[in-house]
């Protein structure tokens, strides 16, 4: 005697004639149980009634599994169906490696659509890649073409449907298939399906040809709706002409069953440029026709890169150098290159200590630097004034064309000052995505002292960046060195660490790249949904489903495709990183392109 459990989600034993496959159940799909209830953690409550030739349908007064009943008894009363099987395959038994064409069917009349849950697929027969697939009100039938895997061995693969679907009066009901074996047999291989498109687009998918060096752009491919990618995948391998134009691979996988790659490839350009370069960027799945695109890469943006003091430890009254570095070398094209160059007041002190030709203010001034065509940096010179004590000064520069900035400390000690004071803190590398290692170097302005110099270190953010509390230069060295590490939060764009020895402090900062340079790392999508109770918004790719009323988060892929919809087809007003401009849409698609939060109104 056959016998199974079936349950609500609240784990409430069902009661009545229950059709297998249509609950929370593990009896067998397509056929007839009777179930006796029972209390919560009841197992084995329904026994084999009726086998069923091609399926059974739940009752219009079942309880339905999601129901909150408390703690009272779900039931069913569920029959065979006898309409056309629901699901049905082009063949029962093919070669591994080959297409075959599934076919789900329903002539019950089905509003606003059906949705059809394709079950019981394995390594061999991968799942749905576009979910929910829908049964539309005016059709009876939807087909896919599935992709198999090469055997061995001949396999048979039970496969079988849930078809979900309210009826002419509202009712919700559940049709759900026997199970149908799809033998597959050895000696195939998998197939090699062509692109049919290829394209190069910025973070919001459209197509983009001109490329600022540094920046990121996405790569897509898609296959042919009868040659989906078979089981692994297809992988697209991205090349470019000339192959320096970009210092990353943009390569791409699109999932078994797909036609289309839901995570993009990220090619970032080179920035090396100082004229514009032009690329050809191709791409091959390694069957039929290699694909290309024309882009333009162009030179980065100019912007300020460093400051340097030499040396960056004085006597007070001493001059020193002070060097403001570019990314690159300023070009003709480039309407500015002035750089403000900000010299503030004594950290402790708070009077004027330094200055430089052309600054003007007090304590703290503020002078141009012009850095000439051709060049990427330029020096000047720094005055400061004798002190009683020890302090301490930040050199900046800015510019209103530059997206960064950079900073240095002046340390500026009083005449006969002896012993080692830090002169540097240094982190390499000082930017990456979020999960990066690096390596701080502390310098020391002479040898550390007998029993060594014990340096403090510190981080602005500890959840963002960790650092250990100190580092010991040896007695008789002026470095030493630790390591650092970032996440698992990186919810800032930078954080500062901090280095002290001997009432001197050094900083540096950690940037989080929004993507890497080699695979695009990974962003934070933040969902919240309100507006009808009772539903839920979910992502595909599948990682993120939030109940209205709740607020949830995934981490996915930079470059990743999303698409946000919510159950039961209902429709919502989508806002945040995804927005549908005040109206209501069924779905709200866009690409992942660094942390990002979007907001649904389920109506």
């Amino acid at each position: 005697m056959q016998t199974c459990t079936a349950t609500n989600v609240q784990g409430n034993p069902y009661q009545g004639q229950l059709c297998g496959g249509a609950f929370i159940d593990n009896c067998t799909p397509g056929l007839i149980y009777t179930c006796t209830g029972g209390p919560r953690g009841t197992t084995g409550n329904c026994t084999l009634a009726q086998s069923c030739s091609v399926g059974c349908l739940t009752g219009p007064g079942d309880t339905p599994v999601t129901a909150n009943i408390g703690t009272a008894t779900p039931v069913a009363n569920d029959a065979c169906f006898t309409g056309p099987a629901p699901l049905t395959f082009s063949t029962n038994a093919t070669t591994g490696g080959s297409y075959v064409t599934m076919t789900a069917t329903l002539n019950n009349p089905h509003s606003p659509y059906a949705v059809v849950n394709f079950q019981g697929t394995t390594a061999d027969v991968p799942p749905l890649c576009d979910v929910p697939l829908l049964l539309q009100p005016n059709a009876t039938s939807v087909s896919w073409i599935e992709p198999t895997n090469v055997v061995a061995s001949t396999k048979n693969v039970p496969l079988w449907t849930l078809i979900s679907f309210n009826d002419s009066s509202g009712a919700l009901r559940n049709l759900v298939s026997v199970t149908n074996p799809l033998t597959l047999n050895p000696g195939g291989t998998l197939p090699k399906p062509p692109l049919q498109s290829f394209s190069v687009t910025d973070a919001n998918g459209s197509p983009i040809s001109t490329i600022p060096g540094g920046s990121n752009v996405f790569t897509h491919g898609t296959l042919a709706a009868s040659t989906p990618a078979p089981v692994g995948g297809t992988r697209g391998t991205v090349t470019s002409n000339p192959a320096n134009a970009f210092v990353s691979d943009g390569s791409f996988t699109i999932d078994a069953g797909c036609t289309s790659n839901f995570t993009a490839g990220t090619l970032t350009a080179s920035s090396a440029f100082t004229s514009n370069v032009s690329a050809t960027v191709s791409a091959t799945s390694g069957g039929g026709a290699t694909l290309s695109q024309n882009v333009v890469v162009t030179p980065p943006p100019l912007a300020v890169q460093s400051v340097t003091l030499t040396p960056s430890t004085v006597t007070g009254g001493a001059s020193l150098t002070g060097t403001v570095g570019l990314n690159r070398v300023v070009l003709a094209s480039d309407a500015n290159s002035t750089v403000s160059v900000r010299i503030a007041e004594g950290n402790i002190s708070g009077a004027q200590l330094a200055t430089f030709p052309g600054c003007t203010g007090t304590p703290a001034c503020t002078g141009p630097l012009t850095v000439a065509q051709g060049s990427k940096s330029a020096s000047f010179t720094i005055s400061t004034k004798p002190v009683a004590s020890q302090d301490f000064v930040t050199v900046a520069a800015s510019a209103p064309w530059s997206n960064s900035s950079a900073s240095a400390n002046i340390t500026i000690n009083p005449g006969g000052s002896t012993g080692p004071a830090l002169s540097s803190l240094v982190m390499t590398p000082s930017s990456g995505t979020c999960g990066f290692s690096t390596v701080g170097t502390v310098t020391l302005t002479d040898a550390a002292p007998a029993g060594g110099a014990v340096v403090a270190l510190s981080s602005s953010s500890t959840s963002n960046a960790q650092v250990p509390a100190s580092v010991t230069v040896a007695a008789g060295q002026t470095q030493a060195s630790f390591n650092g590490t970032t996440g698992p939060t990186c919810n800032m764009s930078s954080v500062l660490i901090t280095a002290t020895y001997a009432g001197v402090s050094k900083q540096n900062a950690l940037f989080f790249n929004a993507s890497g340079g080699s695979g695009g790392g990974a962003a934070t999508l933040t969902l919240t949904a309100s507006g009808r109770s009772g539903e839920s918004v979910f992502s595909t790719p599948a990682g993120l489903s939030v109940h209205v009323g709740t607020t949830g988060s995934a981490s996915f892929a930079v470059g990743t495709r999303i698409s946000l919809q919510a159950t039961n087809g209902r429709s919502a007003v989508w806002s945040g990183a995804c927005s549908s401009g005040g109206s209501t849409t069924k779905t709200c698609t866009f690409t992942l392109g660094a942390n990002a939060s979007v907001t649904a109104n389920v109506r």
